[in-house]
């Protein structure tokens, strides 16, 4: 059977948060998915919670085997993947119930990435809206990208730990396709994961020098309007990835 959406969630001894993950997926409006859960040999009860929704819905399936890290698991799901359109959920994360349908109804015959909005949820509670666009250009839990184009790219680059997923928009984009901005709330990012986790910090900071740089001379329309705001970070995040190591040792 041939899916409109493809989601797949990456998964390590996540019992405590796949359950409504998963069940977000199940109340979706928008019917026309299959969830594929690439799991990294858990060693708790996240296969087992995960094979309960495979038994309710045949929409759901399942792999589980030692991968290396997440952009390894995203990697594996777009290729195992049915679907046309690939979107990636994270397994602390959790989907908007009208989330899918607002931002498919935005489809056209010439985009290949519709980029909505996320809610960031911080540890104390407080939400903060992430919009879609200019500089960050959103995040993989509010868009949607063609796996064509996925496949076209290779991938996620997996020199890249914590942040592959920008670098690919970033490359999408230089290819000279188009990404569509869709401002309705997708999906709720808890932050604390893996990007955020200080002993990550700066990895993080390392990362997106180093993927600020590469893209500086790009001469796409897109990449060009964002160059002036990109010159700037790279300032600004030399500084922040010398202070945050200051902070940790």
């Amino acid at each position: 059977m041939k899916f409109d959406v493809s989601i797949i969630i990456a998964t390590y001894n996540s019992e405590r948060t796949i359950k409504r993950a998963l069940e977000s997926v199940m109340n979706q409006t928008y019917q026309n998915w299959e969830c594929l859960v690439i799991d990294g040999n858990s060693k708790d009860k996240t296969i087992e919670i995960v094979n309960n929704f495979v038994k309710l819905d045949s929409r759901f399936r399942y792999i589980s085997e030692s991968d290396n890290g997440i952009y390894d698991a995203f990697n594996k799901g777009w290729q195992k993947a049915k679907g046309k359109w690939i979107y990636y959920l994270g397994s602390d994360d959790w989907l908007e119930e009208d989330g899918l349908r607002l931002l498919m109804k935005e489809e056209d015959a010439n985009t290949v990435i519709l980029s909505g909005d996320t809610n960031l949820i911080r540890l104390d509670g407080s939400i903060r809206c992430l919009k879609s666009g200019l500089p960050n250009l959103g995040c993989h839990q509010g868009m949607v990208m063609l796996r064509d184009v996925i496949e076209q790219m290779e991938g996620f680059d997996e020199q890249y730990h914590i942040i592959a997923d920008y670098d690919l928009i970033v490359r999408i984009i230089n290819a000279g396709y188009k990404m569509k901005l869709v401002h309705v709330v997708v999906a709720n990012f808890v932050i604390g994961g893996t990007s955020q986790a200080l002993k990550n910090v700066p990895v993080y900071f390392k990362e997106r020098y180093e993927i600020n740089k590469k893209f500086l001379m790009l001469k796409n329309p897109l990449l060009s309007t964002i160059n002036t705001v990109l010159k700037k970070s790279i300032s600004v995040i030399v500084r922040r990835f010398f202070y945050y190591i200051k902070q940790i040792i």
